[in-house]
């Protein structure tokens, strides 16, 4: 148990399988040691960092659009809470895990509320999972032709660059918004999304994250330096530009849900750490999501003072001006953190297949060791006659693997070519599958599995999550059918 694993004997493994398998046999058959387990496990910085990009990721690019849509002060607002309401609901889930021995959302919500829940969570997580992916896309799609034609002066058509019919291969496919979807997605997102180890993405979590730190330092440059060449208010007055509650603030608050939620990914995160209790987790979620807070106001702030009603959902698409490298440099490194944060949410959408896929196969029995790699003659027996849990067998076939991974960038593609606007997807995404995932669901748990009575704080497991719950149940309601009708109404205004 304690001596280190021998070299040679690594193997991928699937995102939740780093644990303990039971054997079961009968008087019949023999038990058998399982195969050496290849482990990869993250310590405090890497946990940090996938939990920080979890939460925010590259949906921040649309904060600024966010706070055009539902006012300055009340989407300001609206995301402090909602960094209280994701710490909360973060730490709640693992917590009832930890009560109630389960290792992942969608166990959890099936403790509380039988196969319903199990089915709820996973249709949710399965839908912001892919929505973000499709969203992601988009904003590749919204931020490299442009900036190639910026970097090689072509000219402009409708905000897309006009490809000369002497150019070379490579310059047409990155020029064109569809192929250079259909390329990324098979040439450069297919094969890393084909990784079944998700505590291996630590290293690209941090560099997503310090690309977006870095964007959000150019947008405080800018804001800084060049505000006289901006309106500092709209015709409607300074009120209403920067304290009024406008028209479209649920949408927002899909658009604020959808940068913030990361409890679909929780569990993955949790079950990598070396060193697993719900007490540090509750530690690194903390600043995780202080730091996941600064980051969106630095982004928010600045990105809306600078264009007020104009903003942009891509608030990088407001800026026109060819010369400007700094702009150039924010567009390249959003390209680069969307390639380094798109394999999370895949897997998530993959994982959530897989266990639907693949209903006849045996539940995973997951026991972390903590921070020990499980040796090739550790086991575990059961009572006899009884059924043997082995590991998911189909769903993670080689052959099932890769075409189920496929299948799922062909349906995010074509999903990104045919709906253009990331304003939409990131509402909707946000307003139905975030919000529910985020707010609704763990206080639901919350409230139908309760605590034990030494622990029970009448604030903290009573109050609290019925607040989340009434403000997730109305947020829900109101701004999925809100979103939806903005979207049908600029449909037919762009198609009459």
């Amino acid at each position: 148990m304690g001596r280190k694993p021998r070299k040679g004997t690594a193997q991928e493994t699937p995102i939740l399988s780093d644990h303990a398998v039971l054997l079961y046999h009968d008087e019949t058959s023999v038990a058998t040691a399982p195969p050496p387990i290849a482990r990869k496990l993250s310590g405090s910085w890497g946990v940090s960092m996938n939990l920080t990009n979890s939460i925010v990721g590259a949906g921040v690019i649309a904060i600024p659009h966010a706070m055009a849509d539902g006012g300055f002060l009340p989407v300001l607002v609206l995301l402090f809470l909602g960094a209280l309401m994701t710490m909360y609901s973060m730490n709640v889930i693992v917590r009832l895990g930890d009560m109630h021995s389960v290792a992942t959302y969608e166990d959890l919500a099936a403790a509380a509320f039988g196969r319903r829940g199990f089915f709820t969570v996973c249709f949710f997580q399965f839908t912001f999972s892919f929505g973000a992916n499709c969203s992601y896309l988009t904003v590749v799609a919204d931020t490299l032709p442009p900036l190639l034609g910026h970097v090689l002066h072509m000219p402009f058509q409708n905000g897309q660059p006009v490809v000369a019919t002497d150019a070379s291969v490579w310059v047409t496919i990155a020029a064109n918004r569809d192929l250079c979807i259909v390329f990324l997605a098979a040439v450069v997102l297919f094969p890393i999304c084909l990784q079944r180890n998700f505590a291996a993405l630590e290293r690209s979590s941090g560099l997503s994250i310090l690309g977006m730190v870095v964007c959000a330092l150019c947008l405080v440059y800018k804001c800084a330096t060049e505000a006289a060449a901006f309106p500092h208010t709209d015709t409607a007055g300074a009120v209403y530009d920067y304290v009024a509650v406008h028209r479209k603030i649920f949408p927002a608050i899909g658009t604020i849900a959808f940068a913030y939620v990361c409890q679909h990914q929780t569990y993955l995160v949790y079950n990598s750490m070396l060193d697993k209790s719900p007490e540090r987790f509750a530690v690194l979620s903390r600043g995780a999501v202080l730091a996941s807070f600064v980051l969106v106001v630095l982004f928010g702030v600045p990105g809306y003072m600078l264009f007020l009603k104009d903003t942009r959902s891509d608030i990088f698409l407001n800026f026109v001006d060819t010369s400007d490298h700094i702009v150039q440099l924010c567009r390249c490194i959003t390209v680069c953190s969307v390639v380094l944060t798109f394999p999370q949410e895949f897997m998530v959408a993959r994982y959530t297949l897989q266990i639907l896929l693949d209903p006849k196969t045996e539940p995973l029995f997951v026991e972390q060791a903590k921070g020990l790699a499980l040796d090739e003659d550790l086991f575990l027996e059961a009572p006899p006659r009884r059924r043997c849990f082995r590991p998911r067998g189909s769903a993670f076939a080689t052959s099932s693997h890769v075409a189920l991974t496929a299948a799922l960038m062909g349906a995010t593609v074509s999903i990104a070519l045919v709906d253009p606007h990331l304003g939409d997807i990131t509402s909707l995404t946000g307003s139905f599958s975030a919000v529910a995932l985020a707010f609704v669901l763990p206080a639901a748990c919350h409230l139908k599995l309760g605590v034990p009575p030494a622990v029970y704080s009448r604030w903290h497991d009573h109050h609290v999550p019925w607040l989340a719950l009434v403000f997730g149940g109305v947020a829900f309601v109101v701004a999925t059918t809100t979103s939806i009708v903005d979207i049908v109404q600029h449909t037919s205004e762009s198609n009459p």
